[in-house]
């Protein structure tokens, strides 16, 4: 028999059985392209089915696992070609049924006189018990369904039993190599090992030992994420070449501006002018709350770049942000004589090769787009600024990559989300810091109302007067499509929408469709065509359409409340009074206190700071929301005590390797920013 051949983590994700070309594409569209992207996709949740109960005793109110011989199967043949499989089983309780609709193969593989194990969801049908399309294996056999099974993120066409085959392929099969941390600090720091680690935070053994390896690879992303803070903070620091932009009067930009600068702005165009006139290149973030006007400052800077006769590339992590970037940064600086250009995945090559050459002639002065502008084929003339926006979607290592463009670069990122002041010091300690605090203006603070699946209807209501102003209308959902039922899927609200506001236009947003799609549907929407916009949190950041004065966010639970707070400023962007709903299904006290502070507080960097406080790390059956962060380092910092380790050991390393491989985490942090994976643990 032929050995089965050992997998690396760099080899690509077709090398694992099963996985041909079209469940190729469907991984690679869920940011799954090797053996390493599916160890690092983390469960989001997981299913405790290590207590079999009686049938008997199952309820219908929630999955059970129940256990029994298997003493009849009958394949019938239903009309339209369709089938069913109907099983009888007993066990200690009574007789129950399992019932599989188009699975005729099944009859075959079942063998009566045998126990099998069941999970599902059990109805009462004519007066039996019925299983409907359950989970069910041979008790004892090689695929048991007991345990604590994981549950994945889903993309179209992915299943959990698929990625759960997969993983355990991948955990099976690959070869990890030698630990890329030190001895010396695994053990003083006891922390599993990688192989242990990747196991158990797909297959759990024990709440222990999920615990060990959610810290460890916690642990490595924080302490990977701090190498490369200093590392980047010392080729900065030794760099060497002149990053300076000549002078130039503002006066042209300022006055060609429809608006009047807030003091913040000035205050920050004036920090970022400093940082321009010196040799040292700039590594500033700018924050500012939802609408505080961050854009303009990167058009400022821009302005002076390009008259400077050098280029500025600004990235953003959206298609969606990126073009709406590109129509207000180019309606802005094109009539001053400045040519911009947009480049985002999905172009068609004519088009894509004329920015392309155009950047590389230097024919154009400001690129914007996604991370489809630091391909490698995209060379800059003269790269002298680059500016990312919601830095958090975005890694330092891949800011790095984006600025090694240029030959010494000065970089700015912004961000909506307001960080924590315990956080952003130890966090982006390689960044100076800009807040811009003011807001433009004639805004109103956004009213916030809060209520209960009791009270969901006067949302609704209120909404329909929103529309009948003549108003637009955002509704948002956790998910895309769900087998929670306590969850909201888009899906099924989007066919609620439409059959309540018949009269109204109502389009359907989220991560699966194309960027071109997500593009028209925003522009319909923004255009006065579509007046509700049923999506997920694709429309968390940057979307400005200042004639939306509502929004109402289901399942608000689901979500953090620095995501709360970027959702909520899709409104409120004009002089007309807006309005916020969130729906909240759960009754938890944790729950009720996050409603209660998004009800009572508008300012964001306030908002950071209770977020900060209410949401601990979660345990082992938590939700994303309740505990499950996604792997973005400011999401990870919250685990304080870890940071702090990672800190301290970062600082350690540095001044003593000690057989820590510093250049692999980098490398990690290029690859891992560079991707749209967005990993959950």
């Amino acid at each position: 028999m032929a050995e089965t051949p050992v997998l690396y983590p760099d080899d690509d994700i077709s090398l694992i059985k099963g996985i041909g070309s079209k469940k190729k594409d469907q991984l690679e569209a869920a940011g799954i392209s090797s053996v390493q992207d599916l160890l690092d996709y983390y469960p989001v949740k997981y299913k405790d089915r290590r207590r079999v109960i009686n049938a008997m005793d199952a309820g219908t109110e929630k999955d059970s696992l129940v256990s029994g011989k298997l003493i009849k199967v009958t394949l019938r043949t239903l009309s339209g070609r369709r089938s069913m499989v109907e099983c009888t089983l007993r066990d200690t309780s009574c007789i129950y049924h399992a019932v599989f609709f188009n699975m005729p193969y099944l009859k075959k593989s079942l063998v009566t006189g045998e126990d099998y194990i069941l999970f599902g969801r059990m109805r009462i049908r004519n007066g039996a018990r019925v299983w409907t399309n359950p989970e069910m294996s041979r008790a004892g056999g090689d695929r048991d369904i007991r345990g604590i099974i994981p549950v994945y993120r889903h993309s179209a066409g992915l299943t959990d039993i698929n990625l759960r085959k997969w993983v355990r392929t991948a955990l099976d099969r690959t070869d990890l190599g030698d630990d890329w941390l030190g001895e010396d600090i695994r053990a003083e720091r006891r922390l599993a090992g990688l192989g242990f680690a990747y196991c158990n935070i797909h297959f759990p053994e024990s709440e222990k030992h999920y615990k060990a390896a959610r810290y460890r690879l916690i642990y490595d992303k924080l302490l990977m994420y701090q190498l490369a803070v200093r590392v980047s903070r010392s080729m900065r620091e030794e760099g060497g070449l002149d990053a300076s932009v000549p002078a130039v009067p503002l006066d042209d930009f300022l006055d060609s501006l429809p608006f009047e600068l807030t003091e913040g702005q000035k205050k920050c165009i004036d920090e970022i002018m400093e940082d321009l006139g010196s040799s040292r290149p700039m590594n500033r973030l700018v924050q500012g709350d939802v609408g505080c006007g961050k854009t303009v400052v990167a058009e400022a800077a821009m302005y002076r770049c390009a008259r400077s006769g050098m280029q500025s590339a600004m990235m953003a992590p959206t298609e969606i942000l990126a073009r709406q970037h590109f129509e207000k940064i180019s309606a802005g600086l094109e009539p001053l004589g400045i040519r911009c250009a947009l480049l985002v995945s999905g172009m068609r090559a004519p088009e894509r090769r004329a920015v392309i050459d155009g950047v590389a002639s230097g024919d154009i002065d400001v690129l914007i787009g996604t991370h489809a502008i630091i391909q490698k084929d995209v060379l800059f003339s003269g790269l002298a600024l680059v500016v990312t926006d919601e830095q958090h979607r975005f890694g330092v290592a891949q800011r790095k990559t984006l600025a090694g463009k240029g030959r010494s670069v000065n970089v700015c990122v912004m961000s909506a989300t307001p960080i924590p002041r315990t956080l952003a010091a130890t966090v982006f300690g390689d960044m100076d810091f800009s807040i811009i605090r003011s807001m433009p203006g004639g805004r109103r603070p956004v009213i916030t109302r809060a209520a209960g699946p009791e009270g969901r209807e006067k949302a609704y209501v209120d909404a329909a007067g929103e529309l009948e102003k003549g108003n637009r209308v955002y509704v948002i959902a956790p998910s895309i499509d769900s087998d929670d039922d306590d969850m909201t899927s888009v899906e099924k609200l989007f066919a609620e929408i439409k059959k309540r506001y018949p009269s109204y236009g109502a389009a359907l947003l989220h991560g699966r469709l194309t960027g071109g799609e997500k593009a028209g549907i925003m522009e319909d929407f923004a255009a006065g065509r579509v007046s509700i916009l049923v999506s997920t949190i694709v429309i968390e950041v940057g979307i400005d359409v200042p004639e939306a004065t509502m929004i109402i966010i289901e399942n608000c639970e689901r979500f953090g409340l620095a995501q709360l707070h970027q959702l909520r400023g899709r409104v409120g962007r004009s002089d007309r009074q807006s309005y916020c709903w969130l729906i909240n299904y759960s009754r938890s006290e944790n729950s009720a206190a996050r409603t209660k502070a998004m009800t009572e507080i508008s300012d964001g960097f306030e908002i950071s700071e209770v977020d900060y406080r209410l949401r601990g790390p979660g345990d082992l059956m938590g939700t994303m929301q309740s505990g499950n962060y996604n792997s973005d380092v400011l999401a990870l910092s919250r685990y304080t005590d870890i940071l702090e380790a990672a800190v301290e050991d970062a600082d350690r390393i540095m001044a003593d390797p000690g057989g820590t491989d510093i250049d692999h985490a980098c490398e990690r942090m290029i690859r891992e920013s560079a991707s749209d994976n967005s990993n959950i643990i």
